[in-house]
C-alpha cells in the first residue's frame, strides 16, 4: 500500500505542477477571500428569494426582479469569476482524460 500512497502523492505533486490547476487554484483564492464577490454572492441570492416570496405581488416582484437581474450581470460579468470558470472547466477536461487513461 505504501507504493500505492507515494504514486497518488506523486501524481498529485504533478497535477499540482500543470498550468490549468494553478490558474484554477490561484482564481479559487481569489475568490475565497474577496468580499465583495462573497456580498455580491449573497445579494443575488437575497433577491432572488424575495422574488420567490413576493410572486404574488406584481409591483414588489418586479422590483425585486430588476435588483436582482442587475446584480446577477455583474456577478455573471465579473472577469475573476469568469476566469475561475474557464480554468475549472479545464481542470475537470484534464481529470477527465486522467480518468480515461485509467480505465
Amino acid at each position: 500500500m505504501n507504493n500505492l500512497d507515494d504514486l497518488i502523492s506523486s501524481i498529485n505533486e504533478e497535477l499540482h505542477q500543470e498550468e490549468c490547476v494553478k490558474q484554477y487554484l490561484y482564481y479559487k483564492n481569489l475568490i475565497e477571500n474577496d468580499e465583495s464577490l462573497k456580498q455580491l454572492d449573497f445579494d443575488v441570492r437575497f433577491h432572488q428569494k424575495e422574488m420567490c416570496k413576493n410572486k404574488n405581488n406584481p409591483e414588489v416582484y418586479a422590483k425585486e426582479k430588476a435588483i436582482y437581474e442587475e446584480l446577477k450581470n455583474k456577478l455573471d460579468n465579473n472577469p475573476i469569476l469568469i476566469n475561475y470558470q474557464i480554468a475549472k472547466e479545464e481542470v475537470y477536461s484534464l481529470l477527465v482524460d486522467i480518468k480515461n487513461v485509467l480505465m
